[in-house]
């Protein structure tokens, strides 16, 4: 089997490595386990093609994990055929998706996942995931100030959750958000990620209407005034909601 895990997120990615390892051992007993880093020097490769291609005396299976895998052709084709291989299997690591010779990784039979980096809300909802797991509940002005202070940094979140199962607190560069502060990056030109992290919280914390008339009354450009407007019609006249205005106007925006 040949599996390939790839993209900059790399706690999540690690956790799945985690995960399907711990199912290797428990349907393969007698595992042998061996890891590999190219970056190390040309010899790790040599090394990587005798484990793969060995005999084991007592029949075990053999699971490789590579990582660093240089874009070179002779690499890509020696995996190409990998697929067939009877008795080891390989996991290959990658932060950036490796060159067009190796295409055939995102192709089946090759198992393959990216891990990107998780957006505003999909971070939101990561930690809620991971608290729940630790039997936790958490404010949302707790949760928003973790992003604050790690970003897409899902380690630094994790120690800092973990300090709180221990009945420790949020680490002392994490700031509760200020709400004003929040209804500027809405109604200005902050990135993406920003913007829906501070709408998260906002609606979170507060009512949606008065958001919405907060992020109305801070617009300055007179575009975004008209188009605020325009959002004003359609929820007075029942079309929108004030949650399903102001998520398009962080989307559009």
């Amino acid at each position: 089997m040949l599996i390939y895990l790839y993209g900059p997120d790399s706690y999540r990615l690690q956790e799945k490595l985690r995960s399907i390892m711990e199912e290797y051992k428990k349907k393969h007993s007698g595992l042998t386990i061996e890891y590999f880093d190219f970056a190390t020097g040309d010899e790790v490769w040599e090394k990587f093609k005798e484990f793969i291609g060995s005999q084991s005396l007592f029949g075990g299976s053999r699971l490789a994990i590579t990582s660093n895998c240089a874009n070179e052709k002779e690499k890509a084709e020696f995996l190409k055929n990998f697929s067939d291989h009877k008795t080891a299997s390989l996991i290959i690591i990658a932060e950036k998706p490796l060159g067009k010779d190796f295409s055939f990784l995102l192709k089946k039979p090759v198992l393959s996942q990216g891990f990107e980096l998780l957006n505003g809300a999909q971070t939101v909802s990561f930690i809620k995931k991971e608290a729940e797991k630790r039997k936790l509940k958490l404010l949302p002005e707790t949760i928003n100030a973790l992003i604050q202070a790690n970003g897409s940094d899902l380690w630094g979140i994790i120690r800092e959750i973990e300090k709180i199962v221990l009945g420790g607190e949020v680490g002392q560069t994490v700031t509760v958000p200020d709400f004003f502060a929040m209804i500027s990056k809405l109604s200005g030109r902050a990135p993406f990620s920003l913007k829906i992290s501070a709408l998260t919280w906002l609606l979170e914390t507060d009512d949606a209407a008065k958001v919405f008339n907060m992020v109305s009354a801070f617009t300055k450009v007179t575009a975004d005034k008209v188009k605020m407007a325009d959002y004003d019609v359609a929820i007075k006249s029942g079309k929108l909601e004030y949650e399903e205005a102001l998520l398009d106007l962080v989307i559009s925006s």
